[in-house]
């Protein structure tokens, strides 16, 4: 009896060493299943994290481009900028060259015979229209219009038919003429607009003209606070007759008149006439 204990002892005791066994092949077999796992998860999840950089990465898809293109400036909706001719009288010297006085005259005229003077200060007109013209051109620069000078310097003593011409290359929407007046009464003061008679190349702007200088020396004369001596046509100014475009001739005031020299050669006054014809060519071209 104790030798078949004993048996059955050695046989539950062989059984149970060889499960031991068993299942510490078992535990050594899923302790590496997870390192291997967790490589496989990672190699995977690198993989996908790669996938998703790749299509962010990915630039979207843009054709060719085979021309540039152009900006629509023909936009009938967008109106072209206008283009003003300023044309200050005179220049520091005589031009007593001669020139006719309109296409196909044999009358003859001079070009610059010089312009007024103040008759207390003495100052020159030339020296006047000059500072009222660059005023003016900075001022109707900011409004946005295009702005060219006939000259920008006193010394330049350009001919009438010269003068013209700066208007008529650049197809300007209006060429205005900056003077200053002078009589032989101390007494007479005020603005006046001269206008083209129809004669020359200006005959088809004469109408034109006459409507641009009528606006903008009420609007001289209204704002600065001068006598309006009114609108004057004239057949005998060859920067006119000359002109393919339209153009008018403002007398900014009497230098031959002692207050109005003492205003014209005030650069507050200037200033405020610059501002008042700016306001004019703005109510005629609009």
């Amino acid at each position: 009896m104790k030798f078949k204990l004993k048996v059955i002892s050695l046989i539950l005791g062989t059984t149970l060493l060889f499960a031991g066994c068993s299942g510490n092949k078992a535990d050594l077999s899923t302790e590496n299943k997870p390192e291997e796992t967790k490589v496989e998860s990672s190699k995977e999840t690198n993989n996908k994290e790669n996938k998703k950089a790749a299509e962010v990465k990915q630039p979207t898809e843009v054709k060719p481009v085979t021309e540039v293109e152009k900006p629509k400036t023909e936009d009938p909706k967008v109106e072209k900028r206008k283009l003003i001719v300023l044309d200050p009288g005179h220049g520091n010297r005589s031009n007593l060259e001669k020139e006719p006085i309109s296409p196909g005259a044999s009358e003859l005229k001079i070009k610059d015979g010089g312009g007024a003077e103040g008759v207390n200060s003495k100052t020159p007109e030339y020296a006047i229209t000059m500072s009222i013209t660059i005023k003016l051109k900075a001022i109707l620069e900011k409004e946005g219009y295009n702005v060219i000078m006939t000259k920008t310097m006193d010394s330049e003593s350009l001919g009438n038919i010269e003068r013209a011409e700066v208007g008529n290359k650049n197809n300007a929407d209006l060429v205005l003429r900056i003077h200053a007046d002078s009589s032989e009464s101390s007494s007479a003061s005020g603005a006046s607009m001269l206008v083209p008679a129809p004669i020359g190349y200006v005959k088809d702007k004469v109408d034109i003209s006459r409507r641009y200088g009528q606006i903008i020396l009420k609007s001289l004369t209204d704002e600065v606070g001068m006598a309006n001596k009114g609108v004057v046509e004239r057949a005998d100014m060859t920067g006119f007759n000359w002109s393919k475009v339209p153009v008018v001739l403002v007398e900014t005031g009497f230098l031959s008149n002692p207050q109005e020299d003492k205003l014209l050669n005030s650069q507050e006054y200037q200033q405020r006439i610059a501002e008042a014809l700016c306001n004019g060519i703005k109510k005629a071209l609009n």
